[in-house]
């Protein structure tokens, strides 16, 4: 009896076309027929008609308003492969699992053929149960279909499952590298904070050494003045005195003297913070011998001893007042710590690498031992006590390394290869204007 229906519902789809033709009552005849059937468009998979069976059948009351991929259990593409199969012709007969309004699964058969309604591209299905089947044959192909769509629904859950854990993984990776990018953020606004207030410090810090310098140059250099000039006048006065105070006057004007030095030198240190410098191709040998010759702290020096250039020193790019400076500390440190036994020798030589130019000036006086060699660059600092015989204010070294801070120069001392010192210097070469 159920294969007798089934037969009728697939010659009806058959028919169907032709009914539609020959009688206007198509429509009450789709309605009343007995077995579910409707009608899927083509296109978009909307069931655009259902019989009343149907209704009865799926139990949705908004059947009219569904798509088949909302009933259906295969993917899209597969559902989309069926109707394409369908409305070639290729497949009339079609094995589906539909989920029905109470959340049960039907495996149904449908028996379909594609038609033309209105201009509309159209499938009209009949649909039965195949439960109500107890055709071994039947029951094994219908069983096979649940297998496959089984096989396909836990492939697509585990797809599922794999696109959640990666949708998870990035979204945990997202957000690291958000709370990352806060965190380096908020570093940056801060190290920008620190960097803002060391900038402000660091300009207060400027603008008291530049009091400070002008404070040097006026303020404290005319009382040492004062006090040189009326120890010279006092000194006169009291020749023919006792000798304690000659002593005492004499100590007043040596004492003087060193303190106008003094407050020279350390202006001289703050305005190399302060004057920027000058910066020009200069001859290095032209400068060198210019200060040899004129320089009056150097007088003793040329009496005694020849200076020896390894010429040609290469050109720089430098101060001229200072490249000036530089050489006059240097030479006049070596004929200061000369050694009394034998005559002083000093050779000044330059080599030029890459865009940097270093200088040699070798001595063979007394030298420094190797602990000593950072501290001389400190201020003030000396190796032997202040007296007549090394006067000075251990400020010449310090105002050569920072001289040379100005253009990432740096200074160093090394055993001289005639016993004495060998003090060490770059500056930037003449073809390297940086």
């Amino acid at each position: 009896m159920q294969q007798t229906r089934r037969l009728f519902g697939f010659l009806l789809v058959l028919l169907l076309p032709m009914f539609a033709w020959a009688t206007p009552s198509f429509d009450e005849y789709f309605e009343r027929h007995s077995a579910p059937m409707w009608m899927i468009d083509t296109t978009s998979g909307d069931i655009v008609r259902a019989n009343a069976a149907a209704y009865e059948f799926y139990g949705y009351d908004d059947l009219e308003q569904r798509n088949i991929r909302q009933i259906n259990l295969l993917t899209p593409a597969q559902i989309e492969e069926e109707i394409a199969r369908a409305s070639e012709r290729s497949s009339n007969h079609l094995f589906m699992r539909h989920r029905l309004a109470n959340g049960n699964i039907k495996v149904v058969g449908i028996n379909t053929q594609r038609h033309n309604i209105d201009g509309r591209e159209v499938l009209i299905s009949s649909i039965y149960d195949t439960s109500e089947f107890e055709s071994s044959a039947e029951r094994h192909y219908i069983k096979s279909v649940e297998q496959q769509v089984d096989l396909q629904t836990a492939a697509l859950i585990a797809a599922e499952r794999r696109t959640r854990w990666i949708s998870l993984i990035a979204i945990s990776a997202q957000a690291l590298f958000i709370a990352l990018l806060l965190f380096m953020i908020f570093r940056l606004r801060k190290a920008k904070k620190d960097n803002e207030q060391l900038i402000d410090a660091l300009s207060h810090q400027n603008r008291d050494l530049e009091r400070l310098g002008h404070a040097m140059a006026h303020h404290f250099q005319e009382p040492s003045r004062r006090l040189i000039s009326f120890s010279q006048q006092l000194k006169r006065e009291v020749d023919a005195a006792s000798p304690g105070t000659a002593m005492a006057v004499h100590y007043i004007s040596t004492q003087s003297q060193r303190l106008s030095e003094l407050v020279a030198d350390v202006q001289r240190y703050l305005s190399l913070g302060t004057v920027p410098p000058v910066f020009e191709r200069l001859d290095t040998l032209s400068i060198l011998q210019d200060v040899y010759q004129t320089e009056r702290l150097l007088d003793p020096m040329r009496l005694e001893c020849e200076l020896e250039i390894a010429t040609p020193l290469p050109r720089v790019y430098f101060d001229k007042k200072q490249l000036s400076l530089i050489f006059k500390i240097l030479l006049h440190n070596a004929w200061q710590y000369r050694c009394k036994d034998r005559p002083l020798r000093v050779v000044v030589s330059g080599l030029k690498v890459g865009d940097r130019v270093r200088f040699r000036v070798e001595d063979n006086g007394q030298g420094v031992a190797p602990e000593y060699r950072e501290q001389i660059f400190d201020m003030f600092s000396r190796l032997v006590p202040n007296s007549e015989e090394y006067p000075g204010t251990g400020m010449g070294l310090a105002l050569v390394a920072k001289a040379l801070r100005k253009t990432n120069g740096r200074i160093s001392i090394e055993d001289g290869p005639q016993g004495g010192a060998c003090f060490i210097f770059d500056l930037p070469s003449a073809g390297s204007e940086k």
